[in-house]
């Protein structure tokens, strides 16, 4: 009989491995043990979801990263841990800025899904072995696995890495990519050797992922919280926009709400509240709120492609929560910084402020994470809505990326004018203000920059601006991580 070892937490050192290596008893199962059913296989998926959207992951640090180290908040409580040294972030001081677990849970996904899928190719699982496990299930469980891996490597190397396009091929610009899931592991001689991959790999690994999510997934979700193939698609368009590859990005946004400008054709429409008729204040606030309004597996705004469902046994909003939210008693830890509101520079009535933002004693908080064990919207067609009209304003087509914006606007800013014409030379500046005011606090912002290869503003800090190619915005890879490659993983430099 076959024995594994399954090594989940990847990135630990080797002393931290050593009560896998040094207890077999423990540690080493058999096959039968672990794979007799789809119910098991989907049960390790389930993990491998949990680790990729908890508060610490997709539902929290990584969103909460990209906003920190760019230009939209400022630090309002100052209240740093081991843990989560958020002032050092928000300081660009990323050397001292570390978050060893929420990198360590990362590859706790990986591992996760790569050992699905090592049971599925190699027969581990059969229909014969359990009736159950047949072709539609093979193919979302397979499916749903490439789904967890290609994200979770997405995100990563946004974040350790530099912007796609910049030495993207050059040695050890990118994270340690995995593929296989690590087993038979009987001493830390069968630790698998590891590098870091380049960018321009870990990007293509993450496209050929998804792609076949996409291909495999079904189109509902087998519950609520698991990813379906319109999420697979969404992520190929984000991941697309973020490499500038905008036809392919034009493509999988298509698929996932049409492809007529000003109009959402699929399941994913906007909320507004009246469907038809003019839009008051009262409305423009809980259009704008609606898709941060659902907690638990209930509820679902129709504007959430994919979102992290929150429970109180298993609560995803917790970082973002205290980060953001200004309670009676509580002061969140960030404020919205006077740079992002100039930037903004919202209509007075819009709901994205008049209804989404706090202003006490000259201080203004966002209220998009006001709610207990809110699901996180992870991706909404707000987003799509976003990366099309911009596709459509680059390539010179003016109306349709008008026709865009004002769907986005016409459900958030009372009495608007739906069919507000804005100029051709001002069309591009339009649309990428309108994302500044859509996005914010969403993650979108560091990205975004660097995409567009600008520099990132110092916003309320009082300092320079950061050159969008700087080493000072590259994560810091955990010096457990270095260690057990016995050096083949090499540090981001100062």
């Amino acid at each position: 009989m076959k024995k594994l070892l399954l090594i989940c937490l990847i990135g630990c050192s080797l002393s931290g491995c050593s009560k896998y290596i040094d207890d077999p008893d423990s540690s080493t199962v058999t096959t039968d043990m672990l794979f007799n059913s789809a119910r098991d296989l989907d049960n390790l998926l389930y993990g491998a979801y949990g680790s990729l959207g908890n508060s610490i992951t997709l539902a929290g640090n990584w969103r909460m990263f990209a906003d920190v180290l760019a230009d939209q908040v400022t630090i309002n409580q100052s209240e740093p841990t081991s843990t989560d040294p958020y002032t050092s972030l928000y300081n660009r001081q990323l050397a001292s800025a570390t978050y060893d677990n929420t990198y360590k849970e990362a590859y706790v996904a990986i591992q996760g899904a790569n050992t699905v899928l090592y049971a599925i190719n190699k027969g581990l699982i059969t229909q014969e072995k359990d009736p159950e496990f047949n072709e539609l299930t093979r193919a979302r469980i397979t499916g749903e696995a490439y789904f967890v891996r290609g994200v979770a490597h997405f995100e990563l190397v946004r974040l350790y890495g530099h912007q796609y396009g910049y030495q993207s091929t050059a040695a050890n610009s990118g994270i340690v990519l995995r593929t296989e899931p690590t087993l038979n592991v009987k001493g830390k001689a069968d630790l698998q050797a590891v590098s870091r991959a380049t960018v321009a790999q870990v990007y293509q690994q993450v496209i050929t992922d998804l792609t076949e999510a996409e291909k495999l997934m079904p189109t509902t979700a087998l519950r609520r919280g698991r990813a379906t193939r319109s999420a697979a698609a969404a992520y190929l368009a984000r991941v697309y926009f973020q490499q500038a590859d905008y036809t392919n990005a034009l493509t999988y946004i298509s698929k996932v709400i049409g492809s007529t400008p000003g109009i959402i054709e699929t399941e994913f429409k906007l909320i507004r509240n009246p469907a038809t008729g003019t839009v008051n204040a009262t409305n423009a606030n809980a259009n704008a709120w609606a898709p941060f309004r659902t907690t638990g597996t209930s509820a679902k705004s129709t504007e959430n492609i994919f979102d992290v469902v929150s429970m109180a046994s298993f609560p995803v909003h917790t970082v973002m929560n205290r980060k953001y939210y200004r309670s009676g008693i509580v002061y969140p830890h960030l404020a919205i910084s006077n740079a992002f509101l100039g930037e903004a520079n919202f209509a007075t009535n819009d709901g994205r402020k008049a209804g989404m933002m706090l202003t006490e004693n000259g201080l203004s908080f966002s209220k998009k994470y006001d709610l207990t064990n809110m699901n996180i919207p992870v991706i909404r067609s707000a987003e799509m809505l976003l990366d099309r009209a911009e596709i459509y304003a680059l390539n010179g087509e003016t109306a349709a990326a008008n026709a865009d914006i004002n769907l986005l606007r016409d459900r958030a800013i009372p009495s608007y004018n739906s069919n507000t014409v804005i100029a051709a030379d001002q069309i591009l500046f339009e649309v990428r203000r309108e994302r500044v005011r859509e996005l914010a606090f969403e993650g979108d912002r560091l990205h975004n920059l660097r995409r567009l290869q600008l520099d990132i503003p110092a916003g309320d800090r009082g300092t320079a601006a950061i050159p969008w190619n700087s080493n000072q915005l590259l994560f810091r890879f955990p010096a457990t991580e270095i260690v057990a490659s016995g050096g083949s993983v090499v540090q981001n430099p100062d």
